[in-house]
């Protein structure tokens, strides 16, 4: 088992002390009055290991405090010698305030603090003293095994987590191997958590109570809806006796009309004759309107033909315009090829007279010898200058000759093309002349037409007046005759009796909307029937669900007064409740400390919660296999403490105004 023992420990303006220095051994003993310092002890070695206090208070109110101001320009300091299975170990650590003096600015002002660690006295980064402590003992154990009052103070899941652990864990195998509805359980679970198959039967339960809170206010819901019930027999009886009644009325209407039926027949059939008249009239005065039409067309033909000529002799005029046009144009692209092909002309004329007048010009005087630079006297040499002489100047007339001949052949053909184009500007110019001539006769021609034209006038139909067609009038008189044989038919009066199957149908049709409650209730007494079977199908699956958790809290709860004896048999003075009981007999789980006669341990004097956390260290203890220096504060309450396997430093209040330390 790993031993940490603290061998001694110096305090430099850490909170009341200014400088003190401690030594222990196996038991130590720190007394004094009230406000002396002797927490600031236990404080300084929490700080010193993990910068914190007893509390979990990071730094808090370390520098001392005098005149209630801080006190300033000093470093808090703590340095300890631990003893870590024999193994000598010096920790310290610095904290420094920092004062720096701003540019431009006279005094120095306070920036903050630093930390400073040093193992062994050599300086450590702050990672790599925490690794060293960390190598030392852990802090969350630290801090269960060295303060008796901080099991007691946690919260009672994080207990229940803790005691499991030490207890060992109870198998679900072992527990529901003597009941058959624990069997049953595992069989359900099949490897799921017991914790997530209560989340579940909770999620179900609350979404089946959800479900079953809404079945009442729908069945009120639905009986609010249903409308009063009636003697639906005797509405039908009724609305029978007044479908007799309205079938009576019906017959004597029909009757009435069928008195009167023939006179409208006949006043019809007299209607169709005049009708029919009245189509022929029609008919006579669309004839007339028709021949009038014809006879105005003939009379305008002639005037249509001299309309036609006019456009004829216009378009012609047109034509020929846009004729003399395009000819203008071409005799304009003719001129300009002339102008080009003359200028080409002359300008061969040029080029046969410049290369005709080209002479050959040979080198003068006699061969000179390139070495000695003087005239060759070398006859081979000599004739075969004068003979390439002679072959160059030959070369040259060849040259000249052909290119003079080139030369005439192309002012040949440009002589061709130019009597070729002025031969068609001639026959151009013709045409030109010939179309300005016929354009006059054209525009002479189109004005004579004109002028017909606007003395011809244009001849109306004439207008058809009925009342001059003889056919016409003979129709209307016809027409007037029949029209006078046609008497008035009066309606058929029903008013006597209108009144009454008006009334007969607004009743038949209340009582027909009152047999639509029939069907209404029906339908809504099937919904009460259906959302009631609903309701006790959800009570079911609710009352299953909660069959489900009894037997899932019978398990918990065999299993936890399982774990509960493993875990008492671990302490000496100190028991564990892992279910409690509300007022009204409901069983919860917990996690209670109490002595060995059930006395919740919060409840029992200072002396029994101290021995308790005591007893809960040496458990602890054993079972991590670490052992450190335990702080008993308000050590004045013990008089007898049980016995403890690691070092003690008890923190007595006394009347004493100095600490003293034994």
């Amino acid at each position: 088992m790993k031993q940490v023992k603290l061998k001694s420990l110096s305090l430099t303006h850490f909170k009341g002390h200014k400088a003190i220095s401690i030594a222990f051994g196996d038991s130590t003993t720190i007394s004094g009055d009230n406000r002396m310092g002797k927490s600031s002890i236990f404080d300084a070695f929490t700080w010193l290991l993990f910068g914190k206090d007893q509390f979990d208070r990071k730094d808090y109110e370390i520098f001392p405090i005098v005149d209630n101001k801080r006190l300033d320009r000093v470093d808090a300091e703590v340095v300890g010698t631990l003893s870590v299975d024999g193994t000598i170990i010096t920790l310290k650590r610095v904290f420094r305030q920092q004062w720096v003096r701003p540019r431009g600015a006279s005094e120095e002002v306070y920036k903050g603090n630093e930390t400073l660690f040093f193992v062994n006295d050599v300086p450590k980064k702050a990672g790599e003293y925490k690794a060293v402590i960390d190598g030392i003992i852990d802090e969350g154990l630290f801090k269960l095994i060295t303060n008796p009052s901080a099991f007691l103070e946690m919260h009672w899941t994080k207990q229940r987590e803790i005691l499991f652990q030490i207890a060992g864990t109870v198998s679900d195998a072992e527990i529901a191997a003597s009941n058959p509805k624990f069997k049953a359980l595992l069989d359900t679970l099949n490897g799921k958590p017991l914790a997530e198959f209560k989340k579940e039967i909770a999620a179900r339960k609350r979404k089946l109570n959800e479900a079953m809170n809404d079945i009442q206010p729908r069945i009120d819901q639905t009986a609010r809806l249903m409308p009063e019930a009636k003697d639906f027999e005797e509405i039908e009886g009724e609305i029978m006796d007044i479908d007799v009644e309205l079938s009576a009325i019906s017959m004597k209407m029909s009757d009435r009309s069928e008195a009167i039926r023939g006179q409208y027949n006949e006043i019809q059939e007299k209607q169709g004759k005049i009708n029919a008249l009245k189509s022929q009239q029609a008919e006579i005065i669309q004839q007339a309107r028709a021949k009038a039409q014809q006879e105005a067309y003939e009379a305008n033909q002639q005037r249509a033909e001299l309309e036609q000529s006019v456009a004829t002799a216009l378009r012609k005029l047109k034509n020929a315009e846009t004729e003399r046009e395009d000819i203008r144009r071409s005799a304009e692209r003719l001129a300009q090829q002339v102008k080009t092909t003359l200028a080409e002309t002359e300008s061969l004329r040029q080029r046969w007279s410049d290369e005709n007048e080209r002479e050959y010009k040979g080198k003068d005087g006699c061969l000179i010898c390139p070495v000695f630079g003087t005239e060759c006297g070398d006859p081979t040499a000599v004739g075969k200058h004068h003979e390439t002489q002679e072959k160059a100047k030959a070369a040259f007339m060849s040259e000249k000759e052909v290119k003079l001949d080139a030369i005439n052949e192309l002012g040949k053909s440009k002589v061709q093309e130019l009597e070729t184009l002025n031969q068609r500007m001639e026959v151009v110019e013709a045409n030109l002349k010939q179309l300005s001539t016929d354009i006059v006769t054209l525009d002479e021609d189109h004005e004579a037409l004109k002028q017909q034209l606007a003395s011809t006038p244009i001849v109306q139909p004439k207008e058809v007046k009925a009342v001059e067609l003889t056919e016409w009038v003979k129709l209307s008189e016809q027409i007037s005759a029949i029209e006078a044989t046609i008497s008035e038919v009066k309606p058929v009066d029903n008013s006597d009796i209108l009144p009454r199957r008006q009334e007969l149908t607004e009743r038949r049709d209340g009582l027909k909307q009152q047999l639509t409650d029939r069907d209404t209730i029906a339908r809504l007494q099937q919904e009460v029937k259906r959302l009631q079977a609903e309701g006790s199908s959800l009570a079911q699956q609710i009352a299953d669900l909660e069959q489900q958790e009894f037997t899932v809290a019978e398990f918990t709860r065999a299993k936890i007064e399982e774990s509960e004896g493993r875990i008492n048999g671990l302490f000496q003075i100190v028991r564990f409740k892992l279910f409690d009981t509300t007022n009204d007999g409901n069983e919860f789980e917990a996690c209670i400390p109490t002595n060995t006669f059930g006395i919740p341990i919060a409840a029992t004097n200072t002396a029994e919660q101290i021995n308790a956390g005591l007893d809960i260290i040496n458990t602890l203890t054993q079972f991590f296999g670490v052992k450190a220096p335990i702080f008993c504060d308000r050590a004045e309450s013990v008089n007898e403490y049980i016995t403890a396997g690691s070092q003690m430093v008890f923190l007595r209040v006394t009347k004493e105004k100095t600490l003293s330390i034994i």
